[in-house]
């Protein structure tokens, strides 16, 4: 545990010094919420509910799901991986004090923190001062909102670890990443919520672990999902992340014996 501290305190200090850059990341969320509102607008087209969903909740649901949810690009984490493994210095992971899917989940939780507080807060913010923000349903559905963000963000991170550690077998990190990047803002909500799916698509992706991203926290966020409910998807995304370990795991155990350190 203290090593896993270690690694996401050494990230987030490491973010803070690029200030240009977390400058550009509020500019550039500020940019991509205003086109999600603004095509929301349009399509709604003076109407105030379409699909039993109002105006007002899809403008919460771009402020909030372009945000706290679908702002941090995890396919770098997959660019990572990949590097690691083209340049060799993945041997190097087997000298650490823990384990190369522990170190990324760490040196990238970090980050992700430091990235609700300085970028998704103040943008969050701008909106609700332009457009007004809707609360959460309740305060047990936000109560629980918060349980799904921290399931959102675990699930973010252990899917792009696991595409990464596929790298060992395709050896081409990139089309992992552009595979990861395109069906998680399909099948997570990010783009397009998914009560607006058609039917067969829709029942696919209500299963799978990218749903747990977007789709479910501002599911729950807007009360589209009674409490019960909310607790039993909350407990299946926490079953999600059990499986998802146990994968990267059994993953990483077969990959460190394709790992060969020249002279060594």
């Amino acid at each position: 545990m203290r090593s896993f501290v270690a690694f996401a305190v050494a990230a987030v200090r490491q973010q803070t010094g690029y200030r240009a850059e977390i400058l550009s990341m509020v500019l550039g969320a500020i940019i991509e919420v205003f086109a999600r509102i603004s095509i929301w607008k349009a399509v709604y087209g003076g109407q105030h509910a379409v699909a039993g969903v109002t105006l007002p909740q899809m403008i919460a649901y771009a402020i909030i799901g372009a945000t706290l949810l679908s702002n941090w690009d995890a396919a770098l984490v997959v660019r990572e991986i990949g590097a690691a493994i083209r340049t060799g210095q993945i041997g190097n992971t087997l000298l650490r004090p823990a384990s190369f899917p522990v170190m990324l989940f760490a040196e990238n939780l970090g980050p992700r923190l430091f990235n609700f507080a300085a970028v998704c807060t103040p943008v969050i913010i701008i909106f609700s001062l332009l457009y007004g923000l809707l609360p959460p349903a309740s305060l047990a559905h936000g109560l629980l909102f918060i349980g799904y963000v921290a399931v959102s963000t675990t699930l973010l991170l252990l899917i792009s670890i696991l595409f990464g550690l596929l790298s060992f077998w395709v050896f081409d990190a990139h089309s992992l990443e552009w595979f990861m990047r395109g069906f998680g803002a399909l099948l997570s909500g990010g783009l397009v919520p998914l009560w607006f799916f058609p039917p067969v698509l829709a029942e696919t992706a209500h299963v799978l672990p990218f749903a747990w991203i977007t789709y479910y926290p501002m599911a729950v966020y807007l009360g589209q999902l009674d409490l019960v409910s909310s607790l039993t998807y909350l407990a299946v995304g926490l079953c999600w992340i059990a499986g998802l370990v146990g994968l990267i795991a059994a993953l990483w155990s077969r990959a460190c014996r394709r790992i060969v350190v020249h002279g060594g």
